[in-house]
């Protein structure tokens, strides 16, 4: 599971000595088999050193880089190279000895980059789109904390409350003495469910949770949701039924069903928005020619694109910018080439422009909204008077 910290990690690394190389592979899907994999790794090697040979650099960092893809070539055409995920990333700069490999359970497109910095927007185009979810399962005396993230579980085992409130024994009757015993238990669960919540608090903080989860019977589990902080009140979606001691993957199944469910109803949400912006010629796009205009304006605040949903098409070498059919860059007027599937560079610029991102999965943009739709950030006019806007057009 890739974390925010080794993300940020590579994000801020510069090489001092050296080249930065990053590489990912897509192997997601029976028909991209190891022939595949190995065909592909072998052209992106090539074009690589191709540029390399380009640079005017010291010799010792080409001879470094050269060895560096040729263990990557390696690595990838290995008997053993069996990955269960989509799609395999590599960082590495052998002369710092730096050298880090990333299974990721989402399609990736399949580059490979050189520079003094790593090339890191496909991986902070998935942290946009997947959401780290904290999961707190309890009873009225114990609890324990999960994440999740795109479909791995990983328990926290440092996630601890406070023990139970000290009491002095007291002398009393029979009577008095049961009622006082119901008194203390539902104070004591109060305490843990306090104490919780503000462990999850604590937790959080560090741990960057997108979303949280409650497990627990009820009511256990709704009287903790009443006691969490304002800001992880915000991002509950669910409390569920669950018992404390439930194994890894029977807590993932539950937390896989609750997303979804939760999704489900907010690209509803999201797309009757969408669809009504279209209706009243307002704040919307539909159809990949007016969401590329829009992402040439730097105009894009929330795409949502079906989740199979590919185009061929033309990117920019220089800024990355996509294009449908153009021959040269309409942002910078670099020569374009072109790509099979543009809808991939669609997606890492509307993250780099700062929009969200929302592949939608089913038939939900099929129809009327044509696989692709973005909600916008200004429209024509919205900067000219009207009458002002007619007569520049005139």
């Amino acid at each position: 599971m890739i974390t925010h910290q080794e993300v940020n990690l590579l994000v801020n690394y510069t090489a001092r000595e050296g080249v930065a190389i990053s590489f990912y592979l897509n192997t997601d899907g029976t028909e991209r088999n190891k022939g595949v994999w190995t065909i592909e790794t072998k052209d992106l090697v090539k074009n690589a050193r191709k540029e390399l040979d380009s640079l005017t650099v010291n010799r010792k960092y080409i001879e470094a880089a050269d060895n560096t893809l040729k263990s990557i070539q390696n690595f990838i055409s290995a008997e053993n190279f069996a990955p269960r995920y989509k799609s395999v990333a590599i960082f590495a700069n052998s002369l710092e000895n730096f050298y880090q490999i990333y299974h990721l359970p989402i399609p990736l497109k399949s580059n490979l980059i050189v520079d003094t910095n790593f090339y890191v927007r496909p991986l902070l185009a998935m942290l946009e789109e997947h959401s780290r979810i904290g999961v707190v399962a309890t009873d009225s005396r114990q609890a324990r904390l999960w994440e999740v993230y795109m479909s791995e579980i990983v328990e926290h085992h440092d996630f601890a409350t406070k023990s139970k409130l000290h009491r002095k024994p007291l002398m009393e009757t029979f009577m008095k003495r049961e009622k006082r015993l119901m008194q203390r238990k539902e104070e004591e669960t109060r305490f843990h469910l306090s104490s919780t919540a503000e462990a999850l608090r604590l937790h959080a903080s560090l741990k960057h949770f997108d979303k949280i989860i409650i497990g627990a019977r009820k009511p256990i589990g709704d009287h903790l949701a009443r006691l969490l902080h304002r800001k992880l009140q915000e991002n509950l979606i669910a409390v569920v039924e669950m018992e404390l001691h439930e194994k890894d993957n029977e807590v993932l199944a539950r937390v896989i069903q609750a997303e979804r469910a939760y999704e489900l109803e907010e690209e509803r949400k999201l797309l009757r928005k969408v669809a009504s912006e279209i209706e009243k010629d307002g704040y919307a796009v539909k159809g990949i020619a007016d969401v590329m205009k829009a992402a040439h304006d730097y105009n894009l605040q929330t795409l949502t694109v079906a989740q199979d949903f590919s185009k061929p098409g033309m990117v920019c070498p220089q800024c990355g910018m996509p294009h449908l059919e153009e021959s040269t860059c309409v942002c910078c007027g670099e020569q374009l080439v072109q790509v099979p599937d543009v809808v991939y560079d669609l997606v890492e610029e509307a993250v780099r422009q700062g929009a969200t991102v929302r592949h939608i999965r089913g038939e939900n943009l099929i129809g009327s909204l044509e696989y692709i739709a973005a909600l916008i950030k200004f429209k024509r006019g919205d900067f000219v008077p009207t009458e002002e806007a007619a007569e520049t057009e005139a």
